[in-house]
């Protein structure tokens, strides 16, 4: 079934401007869409970058208009990619809706948003568009596949993508695909064209047709070989014969299948001269269907109507077409495996009847019609001869061509010498087979000795009619190339490159080295040493011309390496020879004195790498030279027949020259030499007439068909012509209508702007005439309120004056108070009441700062006596595991011992407690006593200044004694109790002592 309403949504991404240039760096457009990102090819990074290239995705009706109520929006993203470490940054994005989008493809500018360069402002021209899809219709040509069916053998392991390279076996005619071991089966792949129609599409209006070319043709590439059919004149009925070009292949099955499956479609390009006007792709990937044996059975093919699409450029200048109306080839690609060898019985060029030889890698059928010249390459190069493998074996010739009826001055002499050749070889007994199966345009050239090459005409009809053949005249040239050095190789590493190349037309095919190899690393220039060579060589300048544009002259950089004992092919170049016939000529004169013409070349060729895929891999720096020396002197003329049976006029004068018996004048050998040259004459005379009339007839018969092509082309350009006027008119009296309309609502918008103009007049000048009045206000009320400040600011500084007295009279106020002040301080200071009270002040203050530094002391005491006390609770700790530990056996003794010595300690303390507690209740009473009678001493000595000094000093003492007392009574408690000393000890006795003299010093204090 057909899948119908299928479209593609296509983004068109045309060039840019306003770019800043960044050498080293190249532009990619990347878009994301339905799950699926696209992107461009790299472009540089120039002001103007040119990418014209499409971005399209595949969606269905359904899909489409889900996209669209959504608002669906494509963003497309430009990078600046770094080709030295592949990094990339964002320059800016576009976004795009996909409700814009309709069939007719509108290209616009559009500036990158959050752009990196600000100064310039990029802008990108962009185009969206909706296109059907037409990958999914089935051909009606396409042959059915049949049911798959597992293969039993597996594929071989060596055939990899490495592997799968095509190499031509020149001796057995094929193209080995897959590692010879495995890949033993021998196909035949075939292309035919069959039809074309619609072709006329394919050039719009606009575009002019390149000057000096006649006619059109197709053009496609089969595995590396370049193959045109035959050219036709009419785009509108194309007529052309069908044709197939084959070429065999020895490889595995499921070796092509990958190697079809990795290699793009065929593409055929419809060519007019260099230019190409459209091209079809016919994928290959489906003849071989994984684990399918069809191709054992029979031929699988590819046929069908493939569409042709024109440029890009091209594309956006012609209008949308009908799909019944879009150009169309038919072509079938037909796949089947060799079992037998095919001959097919054809006649040679003497006539007897032979079998085709197998041999040649790639053939071509076609019906017997005029063969025309080849086609240079749709790219603007000239296409490479196809050499056949198969010529050099069983004695096979060129294969031939049919030309004209005539013979030239060219073939004349080509002629002459085949019919030797092939005279000899009858007489050795030898026949040789043409194999009719050739390429209709593929012409090989015969070498001879001088360097000269002519085309071979087996034309099969004889004649007794003698031509003069005067070959084009040979000139004597010196063509001298000088690779100088190279540079910019792709390498991370040392390499040993040398230089090789070859070029039989300059009469050598041995190859040119460049010796010894230099070292050359990335990023540096070498120079190559011994790297000029010059030829010597004659041939004609139409010769040298069509050579020098048809067969190229690669250089190939090679690289010796010396681990692996080889030599590996880095890459190829290709030298510029075409460019030498345009140089300007220069005269030059050689030792011998003999002038000439040189003609100079100095280039920088760019090395492609032999890698996949291919890319620079350097730069050759090279200086070719053509010297022309003129014509060489020397020329045959000569006079022979086309019939290889029939002896020359000039052996039958050599004959005449043998003494005979004298015999009647007529009967004479001279006499009928004369006559028979006489009668040669008049027939001479008379075929001349007729091929003056033939060539005359087929003038004009040529003119005729001329101007019939023409008037058929400028009949279809007047077609065209007239439809294009029709859509512009038809678009011009819409264009007419809406100007019509845009006058009417611009005159209606004028009324309404003037409307409007004056209503904003009317307003301008009420709000003027009322701002006026404001002003006019405002300027009296500030006027006032000026007076009124002024008013105030007199009446303040009045104030200020009268204050300034006052503050005078208060400050004399103040000093004649302060000096009686001063008077009354120093008569009150003179009195002893004062003193003592200032020294009772300084006694306080003493008081205080030795109370503070008191509690100071006896804080840092009592954490003394902490940290003292948690010392001996460790240490006796440590002495109570040590006695355990040594004195375990005496244990029980021990515990005796120490409650003995306890309960003696007991009874000690309660005495000495007993006679401390009597003693302090002595003390207390005496020192009630004491307290007693300085009351009263103090009663009576209060009314004297030292009275009262006295008293204060003594109370203080009394309370430090006090204080002590208490101080060295707690620490001899507080070493007690921790259980480490007694009574006896000396620190013990020592706290007693000290005891005992505070108390008896406290006595004496109060007596």
């Amino acid at each position: 079934m057909v899948e119908k309403d299928r479209f593609l949504v296509v983004i068109s991404v045309l060039e840019g401007r306003q770019f800043p240039k960044r050498p080293k760096h190249q532009l990619i457009a990347e878009a994301r869409f339905d799950g699926e990102l696209l992107s461009t090819d790299p472009v540089s990074h120039i002001e103007s970058p040119d990418f014209t290239q499409e971005l399209a995705w595949e969606l269905d009706k359904k899909s489409l208009q889900q996209h669209r109520l959504n608002r669906t929006s494509i963003k497309i993203n430009c990078y600046a990619v770094d080709t030295t470490n592949s990094s990339r940054e964002v320059v800016g994005y576009v976004v795009l809706d996909l409700r814009s989008a309709h069939n007719k493809q509108v290209s616009k500018w559009y500036p990158l948003l959050h752009g990196k360069y600000h100064k310039s402002k990029p802008e990108l021209r962009l185009a969206i568009y909706l296109d059907e899809d037409k990958g999914h219709e089935q051909s009606s040509f396409k042959a059915r596949e049949a049911p798959p069916r597992v293969i039993d053998e597996l594929p071989p392991t060596g055939a990899d993508t490495r592997l799968l390279q095509p190499l031509l076996n020149e001796e057995e005619g094929y193209y080995q695909i897959g590692p010879p071991a495995r890949c033993k089966d021998y196909f035949i792949l075939s292309v035919t064209i069959a039809s074309a129609a619609n072709l006329a599409q394919l050039i719009p209006s606009s575009q002019a047709l390149p000057p000096g070319v006649n006619g059109y043709f197709f053009y496609y590439s089969l595995i590396g070989n370049d193959v045109t059919n035959e050219v036709f004149h009419d785009l509108i009925e194309p007529h052309f014969p069908a044709e197939r070009a084959s070429v065999r292949i020895r490889t595995s099955v499921e070796a092509l299948r990958i190697f079809m499956t990795n290699q793009p479609g065929l593409k055929i390009h419809l060519c007019c001269g260099e230019q190409s006007l459209g091209s079809a792709e016919i994928p290959l990937n489906t003849l071989l269907i994984k684990n399918s044996t069809e191709i054992f059975m029979k031929p699988v093919s590819v046929e069908g109507s493939f569409q042709l699409i024109p440029p890009n450029k091209t594309k956006q200048q012609m209008p949308p077409v009908p799909s019944e109306m879009s150009p169309t080839i038919s072509v079938s690609v037909f796949l089947r495996k060799e079992d037998t060898v095919v001959r097919t019985p054809v006649k040679t060029a003497l006539g007897d009847t032979t079998q085709e030889q197998v041999g040649s890698p790639i053939q071509k059928l076609k019906p017997e019609t005029p063969s025309p010249k080849r086609k240079p390459h749709p790219d603007g190069s000239p296409k490479r001869e196809v050499h056949y493998a198969g010529d050099k074996e069983n004695g096979t010739e060129e294969y031939e061509d049919d030309f004209e009826n005539e013979n030239t001055q060219e073939n004349v002499s080509s002629l002459e010498k085949d019919e030797k050749k092939e005279t000899e070889k009858h007489e050795k007994g030898k026949r040789t087979a043409i194999d009719k199966e050739e390429a209709t345009n593929l012409k090989h050239p015969v070498p001879t000795s001088s360097g000269q090459s002519f085309h071979y005409n087996s034309s099969t009809n004889s004649t007794t009619q003698h031509h003069v053949a005067i070959p084009p005249q040979s000139h004597h040239f010196s063509f001298s190339i000088d690779l100088r050095s190279i540079r910019n190789i792709e390498s991370n590493t040392t390499q040993n490159v040398f230089l090789r190349y070859s070029y039989p037309f300059f009469g050598s095919a041995a190859p040119i080295l460049t010796n010894p190899p230099v070292e050359i690393r990335r990023g540096m220039e070498a120079l190559l040493p011994q790297s000029f060579c010059a030829f010597d060589f004659a041939c004609n300048m139409q010769q040298l011309q069509e050579t020098f544009l048809r067969v190229p002259l690669m250089v190939e950089v090679w690289n010796r390496d010396k681990q692996l004992s080889k030599d590996v092919l880095l890459g190829a170049a290709r030298l510029p020879l075409g460019e030498m016939m345009v140089k300007e000529k220069t005269r030059v004169m050689n030792n011998a004195s003999q002038s000439g013409w040189r003609q100079v070349h100095s280039d920088r060729v760019l090395v492609i790498s032999a890698e996949s895929p291919p890319h620079q891999a350097g730069e050759i720096s090279v200086v070719l030279s053509l010297e022309d020396w003129g014509p060489i002197s020397t020329q045959q003329i000569v006079v022979a027949q086309e019939s290889s049976g029939t002896k020359s006029i000039a052996e039958n004068l050599m004959g005449a020259s043998v003494p005979q018996p004298p015999e009647e004048p007529r009967e004479t050998v001279e006499y009928k030499a004369a006559l028979e040259l006489e009668m040669w004459k008049e027939e001479q005379e008379r075929a001349f007439e007729n091929q003056l009339k033939q060539k005359e007839m087929m003038y004009m018969k040529a003119l005729a068909e001329e101007w019939k092509r023409r008037d058929t082309e400028r009949e279809l350009l007047t077609k065209k012509k007239l439809t294009e006027y029709a859509q512009l008119e038809e678009q011009l009296r819409k264009t007419l209508a809406d100007l019509e309309k845009r006058e009417k609502q611009m005159a209606a918008n004028e009324q309404e702007v003037m409307r409007l103009r004056t209503e904003l007049q009317r307003d301008h000048d009420r709000k003027l005439q009322e701002m006026k009045e404001a002003s006019r206000r405002m300027k009296d009320d500030c006027d006032h309120q000026v007076e009124l400040e002024r008013t105030k600011a007199k009446e303040l500084e009045n104030i200020i004056a009268r204050y300034k007295e006052e503050l005078n009279e208060a400050e004399k106020k103040y000093h004649k108070l302060e000096r009686d002040f001063m008077v009354f301080k120093e008569d009150k200071n003179a009195k002893p009441e004062v003193r003592l009270q200032s020294e009772i002040n300084l006694l306080t203050l003493e008081k205080v700062e030795l109370e503070r530094k008191l509690d100071a002391v006896t804080k840092s005491k009592i954490h003394y006596k902490q940290q003292w006390g948690r010392a001996l609770k460790e240490l006796a700790r440590l002495k109570q595991r040590e006695q355990a530990q040594a004195k375990a056996h005496l244990q029980r003794q021990q515990q005796e011992l120490e409650q003995m010595r306890l309960r003696y300690m007991a009874a000690e303390e309660k005495e000495v407690v007993k006679s401390e507690k009597k003693e302090l209740e002595d003390i207390k009473n005496e020192i009630n006593k004491l307290k007693q009678l300085e009351e009263e001493r103090f009663k009576s000595q209060d009314d004297s200044p030292q009275g009262v000094i006295g008293k204060l000093k003594n109370n203080q003492d009394q309370d430090s004694l006090d204080e002590h007392i208490t101080r060295l009574i707690e620490e001899r408690d507080t070493l007690l109790r921790t259980g480490v000393y007694s009574t006896q000890d000396r620190i013990i006795a020592e706290l007693d002592r000290q005891i005992r003299e505070s108390i008896a010093q406290k006595k004496l204090g109060n007596v």
